[in-house]
This record gives structure tokens, sequence and C-alpha cells, in this order.
């Protein structure tokens, strides 16, 4: 969407920074995935150290690439790994986990990966302020949505653990209300972008994550037992769909 040809180090870095951090929050979230996902915790237990010396490897990889480009991307790459211990790490017996604030989780995974996402391409090549803007607040909303939508899933093991998540403490139905007034900023936000002549070219792909968004925030928020793994892949597995109609639009 920046029209950029795509930086092979860049997306490896990005990738490598992702697979450390859900790495390292795997070992933070032991209790609650003790409860959401049993299958989880049992792969993680007895694997500590194998898990510890891969994220570390990944996180070290990425800094590299990072560097190989530019040293700002390093920086840059940097900041969901700082962000990540401040939310998943008690760093003080007086200072409670960012993750146990309402809301606080999501916000901070949200910024953390549009940061990434956003800055590692301005670095490369900045295309203006406008259009950075937008698509900052694009990818926010987007991610927003989505880590809230995984607490729907993780109800039971964070309200069993005491992590006041915001369905936890608001429930299901406000939960619903709550996320479709986010998403719903995304039309507006679409008007604007086509008022001032950005990502026309990807405008069935947007219209497509805004449709989409709506279908998975009412599925998830209305049903009660969801089939398992179905928000990894409908949720996450989102941006593959985008992927293959940006592919599709390149073609064309």
């Amino acid at each position: 969407m920046f029209d950029l040809e795509p930086n092979l180090k860049l997306l490896l870095a990005m990738f490598f920074t992702m697979f450390g951090i859900y790495n390292l929050n795997k070992l933070t979230d032991k209790e609650e995935d003790s409860v959401n996902l049993p299958e989880r915790k049992k792969y993680i237990l007895g694997n500590e150290t194998f898990i510890i010396v891969i994220t570390i490897l990944s996180y070290f990889t990425a800094i590299l690439l990072g560097i190989f480009v530019n040293i700002l991307d390093a920086i840059v790459l940097l900041f969901p790994l700082f962000a990540g211990i401040l939310y998943s790490v008690k760093l003080s017996p007086r200072i409670p986990r960012l993750k146990n604030i309402t809301g606080m989780k999501n916000i901070i995974a949200a910024l953390s990966w549009t940061v990434g996402v956003i800055f590692l391409p301005v670095i490369y090549f900045y295309k203006g302020l406008a259009i950075t803007v937008l698509l900052s607040f694009f990818i926010f909303i987007k991610l927003v949505v989505n880590a809230v939508i995984f607490d729907i899933r993780d109800i039971k093991g964070d309200r069993e653990n005491n992590i006041k998540t915001i369905p936890v403490v608001v429930g299901r139905s406000k939960t619903k209300k709550l996320l479709l007034t986010i998403h719903s900023t995304l039309i507006p936000w679409l008007a604007v972008s086509i008022y001032w002549g950005f990502f026309t070219r990807y405008l069935p792909v947007l219209i497509f994550c805004i449709i989409y968004g709506y279908g998975y925030i009412h599925y998830f928020c209305n049903t009660e037992k969801v089939p398992k793994y179905a928000i990894d892949l409908l949720v996450d597995g989102e941006w593959i769909f985008v992927a293959a109609l940006c592919f599709i639009i390149t073609l064309i």
C-alpha cells in the first residue's frame, strides 16, 4: 500500500521479531494457557530452555537483518520487545503487569506491531505524513480488534487467573458493541482515503477487510463453543486472504 518494492531483509526481520515475541509470550502465559490451551502448556513444560534459545536467536537474527538495511530499522524492531516485556513481565511487586490492566494489553500489542509494520517501510522510503498516519490508523484498528477477539476465546483462563481483559470485565455482549464501534471507524477512514486519492488500487482489499472484520466480530462474540483453532485460522488468517488479494491485483 506504500507502493514500494518488497524488501526481503525487512520482511524476514519482521517475521523473526514476531516469532521471538510470541515464543516469549508463551513462556509468560503458562498459567492462562493451562486452561485455555492445555496442549500448548504441555508442549512448553520441559522445553523452556529450547524456547528461550529459539527466542534469543530469532530476535538476534531480526536485529541483524534490520541493521543490514538501516540502523534505524534495528531500533524499530526492538520496540515490540520492550513493549512485550512491559505487558508480559511483572517488573516489580508494586507495579502490575500492563496485561493485567483492562485494555492495555490490546493497545500495547497493537501498537507494537503497528510500529513495526509501518515504520520499517517508512524508514526505507518515506512517502509523506498523510499516508503514514492513515496506514498506521488502519493497521492499529485491525490489530486492536483482533487482539480483543483472542481475549474472547481466553475468557475462562483469564477469569480464573484474575486477568481483567475487556471480555472478562464487561462480558461478551458489551465487548461485541465495543468492537463494532471501533471497527466502524474504518468506514470514515476509507471515505477520507478515497477522497484524498490514497490506496485506490487496493480498494477491493480494504472493502474486504472491513466486511470480513464485521463477520468475525459477530461470529466469535455470539458463539460460546468455538471450534478449536478457528480464531487462529479465521482472524490471523485474514492476512493470508489480504496477501492473496493484493497479489492478484498486482497481476491485473
